[in-house]
């Protein structure tokens, strides 16, 4: 079995920088020590366990951020479910790291080099630093990729070559084992692989010949592989705080193209999404956005926030957003006509959706039908749906025009009207009390307009709509 791991000594900090171009010294910091530091503070010195003191003076300017060992587990998660749609079988191994099993992939990808090409894709559309290494057993390629070997090995006699040249001190174990060993003379790994594992035991303890198993043993964690959420969801922080929200519009193209990547393979849709804003010193807060047939895309959805964010006043900057998934849905694609262009085109999902992002969504109503034979209960003024079972009563013929509320004639049709069809009688309503009993006509009026016509039983006639 082989095994791919990768580390990524400085993911949160590149997921910051990535947001947006900076050019200044930037590090995170753990207990007034820094742990991660951007190419431009690398340049003036400053490295991991500098202290903060220390990297002040290297750089009066020197932006500090503190380094959150919950954001970066988290950002590792987000990347792991990216990384699901090129690897089957994989580990997370927080806070920084993920183990991958390569052997099931290689012959999808015509062996390691294009397997590795399409692994190698999203790392780099993040900005992300990382090293990486393959081996015969997941300790043996996590502990190369941790000392910077980059390098894919397909033969465990190179994997060996390596680790037995490895120092002692970069071989990820304890740093009073690491100091025993190198008391002991055993300056490199090899040096330590090649004495016999029960007097190690008996000298320094069952630690390290538990360690030395683990780099022949080619068996999986007996940790669960990593599984992909069901439901989108995912927080970003912002490097900057932001004061005007049409400065949203890239971070949040970054959320919207990572719920496209998420829902685009699993061919689903979603209803609504919700845009949570958390602000410095301030209550968050959370702007929901609708489309009435559902949409995965990224554009489309960035077009409806757009227009969401143009009506909104933030009153205090903003320092993170998220964004959650409601109403997922299955789609498939439609199928279209050959020469019909429908580049810039919109549904009508599309149009209520934008309508509703611009005006509100009271602003937007949709009629639907009722399952009443009474004209005036037939239908209703609703917020639109995405999903509407169309109940109809009755498949009789009825005008597009109809009135709230019947004109009367005050005389009976005579010669002059030309009866088309009818009596239809209707009587209902018996069990809410707004009972009726009509007889409709459709009848053409001298005018020429074809009109909807009922008689009461006392002989009343009314006219209740138009034919179009």
């Amino acid at each position: 079995m082989q095994w791919l791991y990768l580390c990524f000594p400085s993911l949160q900090l590149d997921s910051l920088l990535h947001q947006q171009a900076y050019s200044q010294a930037c590090v995170l910091v753990d207990k007034n020590e820094v742990v991660q530091a951007n190419p431009e503070a690398l340049q003036l010195g400053i490295k991991n366990g500098t202290g903060l003191a220390h990297a002040a003076l290297l750089c009066a300017q020197i932006k500090v951020i503190a380094y959150d060992a919950k954001k970066e587990h988290r950002l590792l998660s987000q990347l792991a479910q990216c990384l699901y749609q090129t690897s089957a079988t994989f580990y997370l191994d927080p806070p920084q790291g993920l183990l991958l099993q390569t052997s099931d992939m290689l012959r999808l990808y015509e062996g390691i080099g294009g397997y590795w090409q399409q692994l190698q894709q999203p790392l780099i559309e993040r900005g992300l630093n990382y090293h990486y290494a393959s081996a015969h057993s997941p300790l043996a390629a996590k502990v190369l990729a941790h000392a910077g070997n980059d390098r894919l090995l397909q033969h465990q006699r190179q994997v060996q070559m390596l680790l037995n040249q490895l120092p002692i001190q970069h071989a990820l174990l304890d740093h009073k084992l690491a100091l025993q060993l190198e008391r002991l003379g055993l300056n490199t790994l090899g040096q330590a692989q090649a004495l016999p594992k029960s007097a190690l035991g008996q000298r320094l303890g069952k630690t390290l010949v538990n360690y030395l198993h683990q780099l022949e043993d080619t068996s999986a964690p007996t940790k669960p592989a990593y599984q992909p959420p069901e439901r989108f969801r995912q927080r970003l922080e912002l490097l900057y705080e932001i004061e005007h929200s049409s400065a949203l519009r890239f971070p949040l193209k970054r959320l919207l193209t990572d719920l496209e990547a998420f829902l685009a393979p699993r061919q689903l849709k979603v209803a609504q999404l919700s845009l949570g804003l958390d602000y410095r010193e301030h209550a968050s807060q959370k702007m929901h956005v609708g489309c009435s047939d559902g949409e995965y895309r990224a554009e489309s959805w960035l077009s409806l926030f757009l227009l969401k964010l143009e009506q909104l006043k933030l009153p205090a900057p903003i320092i993170a957003i998220s964004l959650t998934t409601k109403g997922q849905m299955p789609w498939a694609p439609l199928s279209e006509q050959l020469f019909e262009p429908t580049q810039g085109k919109l549904t009508t999902g599309q149009l209520i959706s934008r309508l509703q992002s611009k005006l509100g969504d009271h602003a937007v109503q949709q009629v639907y039908l009722r399952d009443d034979h009474r004209p005036e209960r037939s239908f209703y003024q609703g917020a639109p749906q995405s999903s509407y079972p169309t109940q109809q009563a009755t498949a009789f013929l009825r005008p597009s025009l109809l009135f709230t509320l019947p004109q009367a004639l005050h005389h009976k049709p005579d010669q002059h009207w030309c009866i088309l069809s009818g009596p239809e009688r209707i009587q209902s309503g018996w069990w809410d009390n707004v009972n009726i009993c009509r007889d409709y006509f459709i009848a053409r009026n001298p005018a020429g307009q074809v009109c909807w016509l009922f008689r009461t039983a006392t002989e009343d006639w009314f006219l209740h709509g138009y034919f179009s």
